[in-house]
């Protein structure tokens, strides 16, 4: 039996069931999807450091599809309706609130995340949705890791 630099045997050394080491360019106004396969008690453990404040978000995808057909939806009803933002005395329109999908775990404005641990609550498809609302392209690296249940 092979033996580890710290002594362990090789077959008790913990891995990672899935993992993920990437950095990328989230383009402006658009999303980033990241699908892991988690069975119940299982944890996703991820870190993201961006250029820019993103939201994050764990659902599973069909909380995505649902949230997508809102959206476009949304930008229907907008089309041709150029006096949605006249300028109202005392009030800001920069800012118009923008939902998210239904999630398990959600934090806004995001720039860098440690280490941070989500529980699956059942076996399914979870997914880490990174949004940026910017305009601009986003540079963001992320590292994820799903470790089985102790």
């Amino acid at each position: 039996m092979g033996k580890t630099v710290r002594g362990a045997p090789v077959d008790e050394i913990e891995s990672p069931l899935d993992e993920l080491h990437e950095t990328r360019l989230i383009d402006g106004d658009t999303h980033a999807e990241y699908p892991f396969d988690m069975k119940r008690s299982q944890e996703l453990v991820f870190s993201i450091e961006a250029d820019d404040a993103l939201d994050l978000v764990i659902c599973q995808e069909g909380d995505i599809d649902a949230w997508l057909e809102e959206v476009d939806d949304d930008e229907d009803e907008d089309e041709g309706c150029d006096d949605d933002y006249e300028d109202l005395e005392g009030e800001d329109n920069d800012e118009e609130e923008r939902a998210l999908p239904d999630g398990f775990w959600t934090n806004t404005g995001v720039i860098e995340c440690g280490d941070t641990v989500f529980v699956a609550p059942k076996a399914g498809r979870y997914v880490l949705l990174l949004v940026n609302w910017d305009e601009d392209a986003t540079e963001v690296a992320i590292d994820a890791t799903v470790w089985a249940a102790e």
